[in-house]
C-alpha cells in the first residue's frame, strides 16, 4: 500500500513547475488543479483535476475527496486567496487567515490599511470625487487584477472617466483604486519569514521596457543603496509583526527614489515568470523549496539574512508591442552567456501584445556586475522574435 501523502497545488502554469518539483522532492504526491487542460503542470503532475481554482467550494471538495495532507498556491493571487479559504476550513498550514490575506492582496484594502498605519504608500482614492482631490499624474488600477492589466496613467482630468472604466472592466469584482503616480525606479523585495521574523531576503532591480506596467527584465539589485535596503527591510518587518504573518514568503514591489520609497503591491504567493529560478541561479538558494516548505509543514533551513550574489544573472521575458506570428527567437550579439531559453509558445502561434502574451523566458549570465547593471534594462533590444514576415521584431 502506498502511504505517500498528497499535496494539492492550485496552479498548473509553466511558472508553477519549480514548485511542483519541490513538492515532489519533499516526498509528496502532486495533485494539480487548473481550469486549463493544456497547462504545462498538467503534464508533469501525478494527478490532475481540470477545475477553475477560483471556486473555493469546488477546491474544498477536491481536497476532501483526495484526502490531501497539504495545499499550496501557485504564482497567481487567485490561487492564494482561494487556497487560504480552503486551508482555513481544513486546518492546513502555510496560509494566513482569509481576512489577513484580503488585506494584503486586494489593492483597495491594502491601501486603506497602509495609510491608517502611516506606511509609505501612494495617496489613494476609491471614488471619482475622492480622486479629484489628488494631484496629477495618477494611476488608476483594478483592485484584483494582475500583470499590469487595466492600469492607466492619468495626466489630464479629461482622462479619468475612461481610465476608471478600463480598470472596472479588468477587475473581476468591478472595483478600482486611484493613486498618486510616484517617480522612481521599480524594485522587488522577497522575504522569507520564520516565527514572525524576516530571516532571509532578496532585492531585485525590475524594468518594464515593453509594456509600462509589466516587468520583463530583472536581476539581483545592483542599484539600491545599503541604507535603502535597511529601510525597506525594517518597514516590511513592521508589517510582518503587525499582521502576525505565518511562516512563508512575503513578496513586495516598491518604487524608490534616492531618499524615499513607496510600497506598491504585496503578495504571499510565489512571484511568476520563474522569479524563483532567477534567485536560485544568482545565489544558489533553493527559493522554490523554501517557498513550499511551510505549506508542507516543514521549516526552511537557516541561511544568511542576505545571501551573496555568486553569479551575474539577468532574467528577460520576451514579449511584443504588436501582434505577430511566432516562428522562433533571434539573438543579437550580447556580452553574456545564454544559460536557459524557455519557449512559452509554439511556432505559428499569434503572439498578442504585452501584457497579453509572453513568447519565452531567457536567463543570461554576464561577465561582471558592471555589465549586468548596464545591460539588463536593454535586454528587449537583444532578444527578439522571428516572425512569418521574415524579419526579427520586438
Amino acid at each position: 500500500m502506498n502511504n505517500q501523502k498528497t499535496a494539492l497545488i492550485l496552479d498548473a502554469g509553466f511558472a508553477s513547475l519549480p514548485l511542483q518539483q519541490a513538492v515532489k522532492t519533499a516526498g509528496f504526491r502532486t495533485l494539480v488543479c487548473s481550469g486549463k487542460a493544456h497547462d504545462a503542470g498538467m503534464l508533469t503532475a501525478d494527478i490532475t483535476c481540470e477545475q477553475n481554482y477560483a471556486d473555493s467550494e469546488a477546491v474544498l471538495k477536491i481536497a476532501q475527496q483526495h484526502k490531501v495532507a497539504a495545499l499550496l498556491p501557485g504564482v497567481t493571487d487567485v490561487s492564494y486567496l482561494s487556497g487560504c479559504r480552503v486551508a482555513h476550513s481544513l486546518g492546513l498550514p502555510g496560509f494566513d487567515a482569509p481576512d489577513v490575506s484580503d488585506r494584503i492582496f486586494l489593492k483597495d484594502k491594502f491601501r486603506a490599511w497602509a495609510l491608517s498605519k502611516g506606511l509609505p504608500v501612494p495617496q489613494a482614492a476609491w471614488t471619482d470625487e475622492q480622486a479629484r482631490q489628488l494631484n496629477l499624474p495618477l494611476l488608476v488600477k483594478p483592485v484584483d487584477a494582475y500583470s499590469g492589466n487595466g492600469i492607466t496613467k492619468v495626466t489630464d482630468w479629461a482622462m479619468l472617466d475612461a481610465a476608471i472604466e478600463t480598470a472596472r472592466n479588468a477587475s473581476p469584482g468591478k472595483q478600482y483604486v486611484v493613486e498618486n503616480f510616484c517617480e522612481g525606479a521599480l524594485y522587488s523585495h522577497s522575504a522569507f519569514i520564520r516565527n514572525g521574523e524576516i530571516v532571509c531576503e532578496f532585492f531585485v532591480d525590475e524594468y518594464c521596457t515593453v509594456y509600462p506596467w509589466q516587468v520583463n527584465s530583472s536581476s539581483l539589485s545592483q542599484n539600491l543603496s545599503p541604507d535603502m535596503r535597511d529601510s525597506v527591510s525594517e518597514c516590511m518587518q513592521s508589517i510582518v509583526s503587525d499582521l502576525r504573518l505565518v511562516d512563508g514568503l512575503l513578496h513586495t514591489q516598491f518604487i524608490a527614489s534616492e531618499d524615499q520609497f513607496w510600497l506598491i503591491e504585496l503578495t504571499r504567493r510565489c512571484p511568476g515568470d520563474l522569479y524563483s529560478r532567477l534567485i536560485e541561479l544568482s545565489t544558489g538558494v533553493n527559493y522554490a523549496g523554501w517557498f513550499v516548505a511551510p505549506f508542507l509543514g516543514k521549516s526552511s533551513p537557516a541561511v544568511p539574512r542576505r545571501p551573496v550574489q555568486t553569479r551575474n544573472i539577468a532574467r528577460h521575458t520576451v514579449s511584443v508591442n504588436r501582434a505577430m506570428r511566432f516562428t522562433g527567437f533571434a539573438f543579437k550579439s550580447l556580452p553574456a552567456d545564454l544559460i536557459e531559453v524557455i519557449p512559452l509558445t509554439r511556432p505559428g502561434t499569434l503572439v498578442q501584445p504585452a501584457p497579453g502574451d509572453r513568447a519565452g523566458l531567457i536567463f543570461a549570465e554576464f561577465r561582471d556586475d558592471a555589465a549586468l547593471r548596464q545591460m539588463t534594462p536593454h535586454l528587449k533590444d537583444y532578444f527578439l522574435l522571428n516572425t512569418y514576415e521574415g524579419h526579427s521584431d520586438a
